[in-house]
């Protein structure tokens, strides 16, 4: 088990789970359940019954990794400000346990899928239209728990400011990848469709993720942290 004293443990620790996660979530989203998204037609998830419970498995173990990460990080940054630390792991479990619900909804779909009888009593309404219904529930799900993320990241972001271990940089990257979701979350709930501003989405949300989790993780990888700064903080 690796020592108080050995920061770089839990530096790389993070960053592998956090290459986990980019690489799992990339393959359920984009491989198995975009194609569903873009169905015309509900029979088209007739046989999509063993890649939904591929994706099922997949969000769990980025599940697991994100309760990982939380842990890691309240180690690496206590030496910053413990209150804030902890405060940013809260918001991440917060946004790790509201997931669980999100992925039930991915869960209902291959129960209908399987077992389509248990939906038998809900005369007049259209089976076959029931497993694309629960897709989008987790899509909308997932962006609403976004706001606990983009919260997490935003004290991620001011405790590596804070830190003399890791670079401001990057914590300003970071800070700014978690106010876009912050801004997607809530453009989900109040239906802003971001005031009708093209491609916004990708440019608010997805673009600042992927360049501020993403050099994040690379960095946690490759550089790890500063021990004798972090030693002497």
């Amino acid at each position: 088990m690796a020592s108080i004293t050995n920061p770089q443990a839990y530096a790389r620790f993070a960053g592998l789970n956090y290459l986990l996660i980019f690489a799992l979530a990339i393959f359920a989203n984009f491989f198995i359940l975009a194609p569903l998204r873009g169905a015309s037609d509900p029979e088209a998830f007739a046989t999509a019954e063993s890649g939904m419970r591929l994706a099922i498995a997949a969000f769990s173990v980025v599940l697991i990794c994100d309760v990982f990460i939380s842990w890691a990080f309240y180690l690496i940054f206590r030496k910053t400000d413990p209150h804030l630390a902890l405060l940013s792991s809260i918001f991440r479990l917060t946004y790790t346990i509201a997931q669980i619900g999100v992925v039930l909804n991915l869960a209902n779909a291959v129960l209908v899928l399987s077992e389509p009888g248990v939906i038998g009593q809900l005369t007049g309404i259209d089976k076959s239209a029931w497993p694309h219904f629960f897709l989008l529930r987790h899509d909308s799900g997932f962006t609403l728990t976004l706001i606990f993320f983009g919260l997490h990241l935003l004290l991620i972001g001011v405790l590596m400011i804070r830190s003399t271990y890791l670079p401001s940089l990057l914590g300003v990257l970071v800070m700014i990848a978690g106010a876009g979701y912050v801004l997607g979350g809530f453009n989900e709930i109040l239906e802003l469709n971001y005031a009708g501003i093209p491609n916004a989405g990708l440019f608010l949300v997805i673009l600042p993720a992927l360049l501020g989790e993403g050099l994040l993780t690379l960095w946690l990888l490759i550089r790890g942290l500063n021990r004798e700064k972090w030693l002497a903080a």
